[in-house]
């Protein structure tokens, strides 16, 4: 017999605010936020940024084997993530260790993530858009949609587009405008 999970309510697939990311940033603590900042660093899914042991991690970035689909990605760390991955003790197998040997499970992370969104007054964001935002970040940082899909590991190109749809238009449109001169 089959059982349909059902999705979790109270929010939207986009990109969060910069608000929304500097108030979950200054309030989220522990494990919340190393979710956090290997979500934003790595543009990973939350259950990809559960089974992240630190043996995938070679001081430059982090290898992934993506859950959804399969695919193998060494995702190179932003400066900021690597600094926070350096500073931090290993506690365990696992980046986001529950104990010695396992790792917290997504509803764990999940569950936790809410109750900052909740306290911050942030319930209308959801963790997948840190997805979003990690997409949108690298899209504003003038990569290219190959490049963003190094990154995340979308498997087409108009995935990536649909993930960097929200990219700063108006950053995008004077890039395009200072060509012309």
């Amino acid at each position: 017999m089959s059982r349909r999970v059902s999705k979790l309510k109270g929010g939207s697939y986009e990109p969060w605010p910069q608000w929304a990311l500097d108030a979950f940033g200054r309030t989220a603590t522990g494990s919340v936020q190393i979710a956090f900042q290997l979500a934003i660093g790595t543009g990973q899914r939350v259950g990809d940024l559960c089974l992240m042991e630190w043996a995938h991690y070679d001081g430059e970035g982090i290898n992934v084997i993506q859950e959804k689909t399969g695919e193998r990605l060494w995702v190179a760390c932003p400066g900021k993530l690597k600094t926070y991955l350096d500073a931090l003790p290993r506690t365990g197998r696992y980046i986001l260790a529950k104990n010695l040997t396992q790792h917290l499970t997504k509803s764990q992370i999940q569950k936790s993530v809410l109750a900052v969104r909740t306290e911050i007054g942030a319930t209308g964001f959801v963790i997948h858009g840190w997805r979003y935002t990690a997409a949108v970040q690298l899209a504003e940082a003038g990569c290219s949609d190959s490049e963003i899909q190094s990154v995340t590991g979308h498997r087409t190109l108009e995935m990536v587009q649909k993930y960097r749809k929200g990219a700063n238009q108006k950053r995008l449109s004077r890039t395009a405008q200072a060509r012309r001169n």
